[in-house]
């Protein structure tokens, strides 16, 4: 499923900027731990790059957070809808995450599957 410009990509990729500047880690500099080209970080953040569930496991160990945590996060710092289409894309979200091991007693999963 494709979260391009939605609610819940824009309010992900800010979590995703709050997180980047209150570890005081630049965008430059996050590329360079994680062993990403140059660009690849602003290009997420400025929305020319789609947001996938990747991008969340390279940046979640660096930042401190599961890409569980940080749809959770979003979904709550935020005026997200709680209509079909994000809960549609909150299922999918924790399909692949299941799909890729997740427990399924964690909590933020129950908490994204509802």
């Amino acid at each position: 499923m494709d979260i391009r410009n939605s609610a819940l990509e824009s309010a992900v990729v800010e979590v995703l900027r709050l997180r980047l500047a209150d570890a005081r880690i630049s965008q430059r500099e996050a590329e360079r731990m994680l062993g990403l080209g140059h660009g690849i970080v602003g290009n997420i953040l400025r929305g020319r790059t789609a947001l996938r569930i990747q991008h969340l496991e390279l940046l979640g160990p660096l930042l401190g957070f599961t890409p569980e945590e940080i749809l959770s996060e979003a979904r709550g710092s935020s005026q997200i809808p709680d209509d079909l289409f994000a809960r549609r894309v909150a299922s999918h979200v924790v399909d692949e995450l299941l799909q890729r091991g997740a427990t399924v007693d964690s909590p933020i999963l129950a908490t994204l599957n509802s």
